[in-house]
């Protein structure tokens, strides 16, 4: 099984971090569906 990653690099800026898992902590219910029901689950 294939497996696909992406990675970056944030600037090195506390409240750009903050903003970013800010953004990432409110995930829409729609779109956890959406992952799980393709399959990913990791």
């Amino acid at each position: 099984m294939k497996r696909y990653a992406l990675a970056l690099d944030l600037k090195n800026d506390p409240s750009l971090i903050t903003e970013y898992e800010s953004y990432h902590k409110a995930v829409w219910p729609e779109i956890l569906a959406s992952i799980t029901e393709s399959g990913l689950n990791n």
